[in-house]
């Protein structure tokens, strides 16, 4: 009804053509508009969230992008999106990595201590170590004591 009246009061055939259109697209929907009113309904807003928070950053504003970088770009526009705290998350990984490479400097730290003690020799035993001359046997020995 509303259709018709605004149909037959638009003077413009291109604006009447529009309205035409948008009174197809409304009927042709009409169905899941009306189902979105039931209590047990439950929406996808994936057509929305596609255009307004992966296509804002990742479309619009083209950029050369490698999987890796698109895929950890929309996760984060994703978790800013749903709330996530970017910053808090940023510190959490900061904190994780240097707690993992503290973790790695003493693995390293207790591997060359046990080099030392196996060799059963100590840098201040071996006479031709502190010389102090540059010989093949002194290069040789300081190659397996650092190896």
């Amino acid at each position: 009804m509303i259709f018709r009246i605004k149909i037959s009061a638009t003077e413009s055939g291109t604006k009447r053509k529009a309205v035409q259109e948008a009174k197809r697209y409304i009927l042709g929907n009409w169905e899941g508009i009306m189902r979105q009113y039931d209590a047990d309904y439950v929406g996808c807003s994936a057509e929305g969230h596609v255009s307004h928070i992966l296509s804002s950053r990742l479309s619009s504003r083209p950029l050369g992008w490698c999987k890796t970088g698109v895929d950890q770009m929309s996760r984060l526009r994703v978790f800013a999106e749903n709330g996530g705290n970017v910053y808090e998350l940023i510190m959490k990984k900061k904190k994780a990595a240097a707690k993992e490479a503290k973790e790695v400097k003493i693995d390293q730290e207790i591997i060359r201590k046990r080099k030392l003690k196996s060799s059963h020799e100590t840098i201040g035993n071996i006479t031709i170590l502190n010389i102090g001359k540059r010989t093949w046997a002194t290069g040789f020995l300081k190659s397996i004591r650092d190896a």
